[in-house]
């Protein structure tokens, strides 16, 4: 793939994360749960961790921002930027099942702990306390749709140009 076409790709996913985190969202807890993670983790299994780390980043930052959450831009962006590059470097090139849980667990970690530290001086710990709930509900909303995904997307990967 030439540059053109990963920047051009990478573009068209950012955009797409932005649209499925924005919408439909269904409030929990503190925040919401969406379904924009399913883009991080085909990005970052179809185009590596640069990629992940930028759609995250970006199109998660970018759907805080739009709807009205701006105080999560900035750790948005380190949370799911962190979160894409992981599971590019766990599963870039190297789609297996067990590789996959642990990609999994480790974007579990990574959301939940980010979003625990982020709230607490924005928020304070009692309310902190309640994204330990929210997260992992919002994992398993994206974590569910990718499962099904990505064996498909991998099977045709040269088909679809990666």
């Amino acid at each position: 793939m030439n540059r053109t076409n990963f920047i051009t790709r990478i573009a068209i996913l950012t955009a797409l994360a932005c649209v499925l985190t924005f919408f439909p969202k269904v409030p929990v807890g503190g925040g919401y749960v969406h379904f924009g993670d399913c883009i991080i983790y085909i990005a970052a299994i179809l185009m590596g961790p640069v990629a992940g780390m930028i759609v995250g980043a970006i199109g998660h930052s970018l759907a805080d921002l739009i709807s009205g959450f701006a105080i999560f831009c900035v750790p948005t962006l380190i949370i799911k930027g962190l979160m894409g590059f992981v599971i590019g470097k766990i599963l870039y090139k190297t789609y297996t099942l067990p590789r996959f849980v642990i990609s999994a667990l480790s974007a579990l970690v990574i959301v939940t702990v980010g979003y625990f530290i982020a709230e607490i001086p924005l928020f304070g710990y009692e309310t902190a306390v309640i994204s330990l709930i929210s997260s992992p509900i919002q994992w398993a909303m994206s974590l569910i749709p990718s499962a099904i995904l990505l064996p498909f997307l991998i099977k045709n990967k040269k088909r679809l140009g990666f």
